[in-house]
């Protein structure tokens, strides 16, 4: 009926690879990260070939997500650091959005990448959520503004911003331990 999002040939094969690579990668944090980051990871990619094709994202993958982010609890600093994920990823984004409207007089950033930043948090926490906003926001900066200059993208032109927030977070979820060493570094 809606046809295949990407071709299975190449892709199946490096999926594959990148799964197993991912997988060996999240071994040295536990099963338990392991089984929970692969699932997320695998929906975030869903997330992020649905945005870019269709301009979706899909409710049912970001409630399995949110769903995921059980898996992730016994590795936060807090119990509450899920709870104050989910209310800064999801609060960041919808004020981001309404300033966007407040400027710009229509809708700036979709209701789905609100919901998505809050199932984000609520699976990487507070300190989490941050890391991957600043990853995002950057990214799709550098991509936009590399669209407009190749004139590949015109001005004013809606781009989805689900897959810089999937990537952002599947690099959050093989690399937290780096990243969060980094930011303990840089902000002393």
């Amino acid at each position: 009926m809606w046809g295949e999002r990407i071709k299975r040939k190449p892709w199946f094969a490096v999926f594959v690879l990148i799964f197993t690579a991912a997988s060996l990668k999240l071994l040295d944090q536990g099963i338990l990260y392991t089984i929970a980051g692969i699932i997320a990871l695998w929906l975030l990619l869903q997330i992020g070939m649905a945005d870019m094709k269709y301009r979706i994202i899909p409710d049912q993958y970001v409630i399995a997500l949110a769903v995921t982010a059980l898996g992730f609890i016994p590795f936060h600093s807090s119990r509450l650091s899920s709870l104050y994920g989910l209310i800064a990823g999801g609060g960041c984004i919808l004020f981001m959005g309404l300033i966007g409207w407040l400027i710009f007089k229509k809708e700036s950033i979709g209701f789905g990448d609100i919901k998505l930043f809050a199932a984000i948090g609520l699976l990487s926490g507070l300190k989490g959520v941050i890391v991957i906003l600043i990853i995002s926001i950057f990214s799709s900066a550098i991509v936009f503004a590399a669209g407009l200059a190749l004139r590949k993208i015109k001005f004013g032109e809606e781009q989805p911003l689900g897959p810089f927030i999937s990537a952002a977070a599947a690099l959050y979820i093989l690399f937290s331990k780096e990243l969060l060493m980094l930011v303990e570094i840089y902000t002393g």
